[in-house]
């Protein structure tokens, strides 16, 4: 019981026997009184008669008898003494026996099922365009992964007011793998074949055979490469290629190149020392004369990251023995970007430099109406300077603006040879001018799964030449919109748009006077829109059709060289095995 209550209890019963004690001492005082009273009137009425009373009796009060409890506390709690605590562990079996579950396992996703090959065949009927694809490859493998490529696409179609604009692109690739533990070597085998006709000339006036107008340039181009895949920053992770390429054409003009590539890449710390090594071998073989060329390049740097930062310093050195002469050239590897906000805006600079091979591969890719005997001058980009911005504007979408200021020597333009023993006029001459260059690009990507991607990109050019009049056929800008929308797997919808700013090309010009002289003229740009539609039958079997140019425009990349108008082809794509 609570000390306090049994407090509380004593008080009150003390209280109530005091109260008692009060009471009865009253009562006995009042009864004494009453006595008193009786015997004073007894003797008023006995007219003062005299008794004298013989008993021994003598009337006596006694004390009363006092309480003297004192209140007291009794705790029902006892106390217990020598105690011992201790655990007495004692096994339970109940009489339900739970049954044992198996622990819950991550199942990976079915993997889809793969095909060893693809076939996809079509024909455009409007300028007669056969078009042929077919891919194989082995199905999956830890081991190794091979497989080859072939590709065919030509026409036979005229173009209005110029001669045979016939062509004809042949592909052949065999590719390899193998996996080891630590390193991946992969192996190419090239091969392509591209004809051409040189179309540039009025058909009226000039009545030619189609093979005297005809080019051809075939490549052959083994590759090897061995990649490393260490895990651990102290070792040294690599990537060394070999390769070797043949390019030939009709004129009996080659070059033969031999590059090896490396790149080497290792922690100290947490700094990352990256070193590049490359070295090319050409071999020009014209008709008139034999030309090597010897390019050495080493690019050592540094990469140094922090939360929000990253920066890469280097330097980059080649050496260019051309022509009996050897050259020595310096080139910075600067990149410096923080982080502002959560990779949404990232702004960056950096100063970078090289040389620039022009060989017969890169100018016939750019331009296949060159003339082949191309005067060979390799373009010193002496610096480049820019800045940014970048970042992703969700988990979707991602964007980059770049402004750039180069300077460079020695940077190709091509002109029409109006001077040369070919009268037809249709025949690029490549030619070399000091230049600086301003370029503003911009880039912006949407993916949302694999529903839809978005792809558009742009560059603005401005070109400031040392001694040329313009920089001939060097467009304004140029701008590419590409996107896919896949509809359930089951219909794919592409679109792209190419735009290309006005331009300006060396041509004849008649005076007032009819006098025939060399000057700029302006081209206009152009818009090609390009649409293909897919339709799914199933896995194995897809029809498709592919619309080209479809404002039916009759525009010139190059001088002289108009491009086919509207054109499409109809096809299908299915799994033979």
């Amino acid at each position: 019981m609570d000390p306090e209550l049994m407090y509380k209890a004593a008080e009150a019963e003390e209280a109530q026997r005091i109260r008692v004690k009060k009471i009865v001492t009253w009562v006995l005082v009042i009864l004494l009184i009453l006595i008193q009273v009786v015997i004073s009137l007894a003797q008023t009425n006995v007219n003062n008669n005299t008794f004298n009373a013989l008993s021994t009796f003598k009337p006596e009060i006694k004390e009363s008898a006092k309480v003297n409890d004192q209140p007291e506390i009794k705790d029902t709690v006892k106390r217990i003494t020598n105690i011992k605590y201790g655990i007495a562990s004692n096994p339970l079996f109940p009489k339900y026996q739970v049954q044992k579950i198996d622990a819950a396992k991550m199942q990976n996703e079915p993997l889809t099922k793969l095909y060893h090959s693809l076939l996809k065949v079509g024909y455009g009927p409007l300028y007669s365009s056969p078009y042929g694809e077919f891919f194989v490859s082995n199905l999956r493998s830890r081991d190794m992964a091979y497989g080859a490529h072939l590709k065919h696409y030509s026409s036979q179609g005229l173009i209005e007011s110029s001669g045979f604009s016939g062509f004809s692109d042949n592909i052949v690739s065999v590719y390899g793998k193998k996996f080891y533990k630590k390193h991946t070597l992969n192996g190419d085998l090239n091969y392509s074949r591209n004809v051409i006709h040189y179309y540039g000339y009025d058909p009226s006036v000039n009545f030619l055979q189609n093979d005297y107008t005809k080019q051809r340039y075939q490549l052959i181009e083994p590759k090897l490469v061995l990649q490393s895949h260490y895990t651990d920053s102290t070792h040294v992770n690599h990537v060394i290629g070999l390769g070797f390429y043949n390019l030939q054409n009709l004129n009996r003009e080659a070059e033969n190149n031999i590059n090896l590539n490396v790149d080497a890449s290792m922690f100290l710390n947490k700094e990352k020392i990256n070193i590049g090594f490359s070295t090319n071998y050409y071999n020009h073989k014209q008709s008139t004369d034999t030309l090597n060329d010897l390019i050495v390049s080493l690019a050592p740097s540094f990469e140094a990251q922090g939360k929000k930062w990253k920066a890469v310093v280097g330097l980059k050195g080649t050496v260019d023995n051309f022509k009996g002469k050897t050259r020595f050239y310096g080139y910075p590897q600067l990149n410096v970007e923080y982080d502002v906000y959560e990779s949404m805006i990232i702004p960056y600079a950096g100063a970078t430099g090289g040389l620039i091979k022009n060989s017969l591969r890169s100018l016939s890719n750019e331009n296949p109406f060159i003339d082949t005997s191309i005067n060979y001058v390799n373009t010193n980009n002496k610096y480049a300077l820019y800045g940014g911005l970048k970042g992703n504007l969700s988990s979707n979408t991602s964007y980059d603006v770049k402004g750039s200021y180069s300077k460079m020597d020695s940077l190709h333009f091509y002109v029409i040879d109006y001077g040369g023993p070919n009268t037809l006029y249709n025949h690029f001459n490549v030619i070399y001018d000091n230049a600086s260059v301003v370029n503003l690009s911009g880039s912006l990507k949407y993916q949302l799964r694999e529903k839809m991607h978005f792809i558009a990109k742009g560059n603005y050019y401005i070109y400031k030449t040392k001694n040329l009049t313009r920089a001939y056929h060097k467009p304004d800008y140029d701008l590419t919109l590409s996107t896919i929308y896949n509809l359930k797997s089951k219909i794919i919808l592409r679109g792209d748009i190419f735009v290309i700013g006005k331009q300006w090309m060396q041509t004849q010009i008649l005076d007032a006077n009819n006098t025939v002289s060399l000057g700029p003229k302006q081209i206009n740009g152009l818009v090609d829109v390009n649409l293909e539609a897919e339709y799914r039958y199933s896995k194995m079997l897809s029809f498709f059709v592919k619309a080209n140019n479809i404002a039916n425009q009759r525009y010139y990349r190059w001088e002289r060289y108009p491009t086919q108008r509207f054109n499409f082809t109809i096809g299908l794509t299915f799994v033979p095995f």
